[in-house]
């Protein structure tokens, strides 16, 4: 027991380190915090379009298996969803596992959401058109989020997950036998508060009818030459059976992170990341005119 806390501390002290530059960081997004009551406050950076009356919502969360990366690393990649969607942008620093365990990340993009559907005429957005998308662990915060605001009816435009993690239960085959390992580790220092076979931590493996009549549209974007595929194209034929899935885009050749890893090895890997931007430009905008309709 002793000798578990002393790793945790270990860790945590690295981890603190590696991501220490949310705070100092310059960013083109306006730095914010959504309070909520009796927790602490989400920490967000904001990014608003030319025109702000009605605006739509895009949630941005973003990736690095939980513990890495923070919302700077998206700032950029944030103004340009605003401007291209004329999206009132909400990128969100959520809580890292050695902050917080499962499912406070997955707590602090519902409460967002209901923060954004309370305050929708003050800030001037359409509560209708809210959508949640992640890459990555990311993607994992997506699906769970969602499932958690199907749970409480709450409806959202749409989900968009990108090379998600959904399957702690290692029911669905991936090509990664390192991860089980990984991940035992990490939740041994850093154990959930709800089990790991819970809809809300491994949806892929374990979400119920119930839960799928009720969760958001969804679109699933996933790479060939990710050990993960598997775990997205099983949940889009679980969300394509009761007609909750827009689309599933596949990019045969692609790696997990679209580059990010050695880019300038797999130069083909930035063109996927600018055609898979394109692609969910496009089906954000999908996904809010099928909310329009269903008003």
């Amino acid at each position: 027991m002793a000798f578990t806390g002393i790793k945790r501390a270990v860790m945590n002290a690295r981890f603190h380190k590696v991501n220490k530059h949310y705070e100092t960081d310059p960013v083109v997004g306006d730095r914010s915090y959504i309070q909520r009551e009796g927790k602490d406050p989400v920490e967000v950076l904001f990014y608003y379009p030319k025109n702000r009356e009605q605006m739509p919502v895009f949630v941005q969360i973003h990736g690095g298996a939980w513990v890495g990366l923070d919302a700077v690393d998206d700032d950029r990649y944030c103004r340009r969803l605003s401007d291209e969607l004329g999206a009132f942008v909400v990128n969100i620093n959520y809580k890292r596992l050695y902050d917080k365990s499962f499912p406070y990340p997955q707590e602090e993009v519902v409460d967002t959401v209901k923060w954004l559907k309370r305050h929708a005429d003050q800030l001037g957005i359409d509560p209708q058109k809210i959508i949640l998308s992640g890459g990555s662990a990311g993607g994992h915060l997506t699906a769970g989020a969602s499932v958690m605001l199907a749970q409480e009816d709450i409806q959202i435009a749409g989900q968009i997950m990108e090379v998600p993690f959904l399957d702690f239960t290692y029911t669905i085959p991936i090509d990664f036998p390192e991860g089980k390992k990984l991940y035992d580790m990490m939740f041994s220092l850093y154990p959930p508060s709800i089990p790991l076979d819970s809809e809300v931590l491994s949806p892929a493996a374990k979400i119920t009818d119930t839960t799928l009549d009720r969760i958001s549209p969804a679109v699933i974007i996933v790479c060939g030459r990710d050990p993960l595929h598997p775990q997205g194209e099983h949940y889009a034929e679980l969300l394509k059976k009761h007609g909750k899935l827009v689309d599933i885009k596949k990019y045969e050749n692609g790696y997990h992170g679209f580059g990010t890893d050695k880019a300038e090895e797999k130069p083909e890997q930035d063109k996927y990341r600018e055609d898979c931007f394109r692609y969910k430009v496009e089906k954000a905008n999908q996904l809010y005119a099928m909310a329009k309709e269903r008003v």
